[in-house]
This record gives C-alpha cells, sequence and structure tokens, in this order.
C-alpha cells in the first residue's frame, strides 16, 4: 500500500486542528466552568471587619510610634489614660520593643517605666479601645 504526500499532509493538518480545537475548548471550559471551591467570596460584614482591624492597627502604631494626631487617636488613648488612671507615653527606645512612661497627672513628671508585659497589656487594650471606636464611627 503507497500513502502519498499528500494523504500524510492532510491528516497532520486535520491532526493540528483538532489540537487547536481542544485547546481552545479546555480554555473556555476553564473560564466558564470553575469550581466554586475555586471563587472565594467574602460577606459584608467580613470585609468590614477585615478594614477594622487595618485600620486600627494603622492607627496603634501611629498612636505608639509618633503620638495622637486626630480626635479619634487622642479619643483612644485618653480612654486608656483613664483607665489606667495616669498619663501614659509611648516610649519608642529601639524599633522592636515599646515601653510605657507612666507620668502622674498633676506633677507632670514621670513615675516609672512599665515592665514589656505591662507595656503589651497596655497596647492590646489600646488596640481594643481603638477598635471599638473605629467600629461605632464606621458606616
Amino acid at each position: 500500500m503507497h500513502i502519498s504526500n499528500y494523504h500524510v499532509h492532510n491528516v497532520l493538518r486535520a491532526y493540528g486542528k483538532q489540537l487547536t480545537l481542544d485547546k481552545k475548548s479546555m480554555r473556555y471550559k476553564n473560564v466558564i466552568g470553575q469550581n466554586p471551591s475555586d471563587n472565594i467570596t467574602i460577606s459584608a460584614e467580613a470585609r468590614r471587619k477585615s478594614v477594622i482591624e487595618k485600620v486600627t492597627a494603622d492607627i496603634v502604631e501611629r498612636i505608639v510610634h509618633s503620638g495622637p494626631r486626630d480626635v479619634l487617636e487622642k479619643e483612644a488613648l485618653e480612654e486608656l489614660e483613664n483607665e489606667f488612671r495616669n498619663n501614659l507615653v509611648p516610649e519608642d527606645e529601639n524599633s522592636s520593643e515599646l515601653v510605657f512612661k507612666v507620668v502622674d497627672k498633676e506633677k507632670g513628671e514621670e513615675i516609672r517605666t512599665l515592665t514589656m508585659e505591662d507595656s503589651e497589656l497596655i497596647k492590646n487594650r489600646l488596640r481594643e479601645i481603638t477598635k471599638r471606636k473605629i467600629d461605632a464611627n464606621m458606616f
């Protein structure tokens, strides 16, 4: 049996067309028929909580490193100071540690420097207060 070049060429061309069509149909199936597990949907409440967390972290870092600037930051630090019954001055001695100094409200002089554990507790409380204030002010 003799197979001509013409027949070989037609078979290769038909095979090439099938490969091209198969690739296109696979892309189409991937776009149209995505699995529901591939899509991530976040509820409005989860997005809101995520935004609140990010804003809270930014505000707390700003208060800790450069002091309160706007009304919300001042209110949060003031509420924390009222709970602690003394003025608190964040002191960022080195970038990895945060230490709060306790300053007497009446005399304006330093009473003591808090330990790292106490400073971390105060920072966490500041985070909670700030988060509550942001949540109340967010639409």
